[in-house]
């Protein structure tokens, strides 16, 4: 190559970068302006959307959002907005309404891009605007799927809170599909799908162990006491997991219709159970049961040691009790929890 040729490459490369540097600065400054443009009319919308959610027969904000530039974005942010910071916004029939009338077209094709996050993010926009007129669409893409993805799971997480029970036969299907999932299905669910689902689950007749999992954890942590009988009859199951979940909610629900079904946990031989069954001891102050802590004060697993002096001081004489088996407890590390119990107590008195 010769210095001249050498030379014109140099100033091609230099003009090209600076056509570059030119183009994104331009690109910037149209993409600044357009935010700007956004927020100016989001900024002037944000009262009357508000006055319009509380009194939808003023119809000022509907002429607004109908002749913005920026609609699909600015209706969006305001029904997200109101969705997150509203209690029971997402079952909101003005949420689903405006949805309907102004996003339903671009949320279809939204849906179908190539690009994943799009089409994530649609399905994210359509489960909090609660868009039923999408159901079809959804489960259309959900029949046609054969792997259990992320894409897969917000499809029946979408799909479950339209209130369509499917989606639990659907992840049925799947082995892989996790305890997690199945309690994300059982959340979005309407309250009465729910409670015929969670009884078929306690049932088990697909015998669909992550499923009954998340039944039996979703009943504690919602402390649904109606099903009580169903828990307690779990204690007879001859899977261990499921035994350890039913003592755990029953440690949520903090109900037991008959202490004395605590008595084989307590004594068994998995320190899981004897834990949760120590919680409940401590959690429904079941005073029978004192002793039996204060031996399993000196159990072999550390867990155990600690939820038995914790059960401890659920009782109004704890102190005392962990005082006197900081002293005189014959196996020395239930002396050092009991000890260290008895501190946490004084420092806590202290505070």
């Amino acid at each position: 190559m010769t210095i001249s040729n050498f030379s014109i490459l140099i100033m091609v490369l230099f003009f090209s970068q600076l056509l570059l540097l030119f183009i994104l600065a331009w690109r910037k400054q149209k993409l600044s302006k357009k935010e700007q443009e956004i927020n100016q009319q989001y900024d002037a919308l944000t009262d009357i959307f508000s006055s319009y959610m509380t009194d939808p027969s003023d119809e000022h904000f509907l002429k607004e959002i109908r002749n913005s530039s920026h609609q699909v974005v600015i209706l969006e942010r305001l029904l997200n907005g109101y969705v997150s910071v509203t209690k029971n916004s997402t079952m909101s029939p003005l949420v689903a309404k405006l949805s309907e009338d102004f996003l339903t077209e671009h949320y279809a094709k939204q849906i179908n891009q190539r690009n994943w996050a799009i089409r994530m993010n649609t399905l994210y926009f359509i489960e909090d605007f609660h868009m039923k007129s999408f159901a079809p669409l959804v489960k259309e893409k959900l029949c046609k799927t054969h792997k259990l993805d992320q894409e897969t799971q917000q499809l029946i997480r979408t799909l479950t809170s339209l209130n369509d029970p499917m989606t639990i036969s659907v992840l049925a299907q799947y082995p892989e599909a996790s305890v997690r999932l199945y309690i994300d299905v059982l959340k979005r669910l309407s309250p009465i799908t729910r409670l015929q689902e969670l009884n078929t689950a306690l049932l088990n007749q697909e015998n669909n162990k992550p499923l009954k999992y998340a039944s039996i954890s979703f009943i504690g942590t919602s402390g649904l006491t109606n099903f009580l009988p169903q828990i307690e009859e779990e204690f007879q199951n001859q899977d261990e997991e499921i035994r350890i979940q039913a003592l755990k909610t029953v440690w949520h629900l903090q109900h037991l219709s008959d202490p004395s079904l605590l008595i084989p946990f307590l004594h068994s031989t998995s320190w899981q159970e004897r834990m949760f069954a120590t919680r409940i001891v401590g959690k429904l102050q079941l005073s029978r049961y004192k002793e039996v802590l204060s031996e399993l004060l000196g159990d072999s697993v550390w867990w155990v040691r600690y939820s038995s002096a914790e059960a401890l001081t659920q009782f109004s004489d704890g102190d005392v009790l962990l005082h006197h088996l900081a002293v005189h407890h014959p196996d020395r590390y239930a002396r050092d929890m009991a000890s260290q119990w008895e501190i946490s107590l004084i420092g806590s008195e202290k505070q």
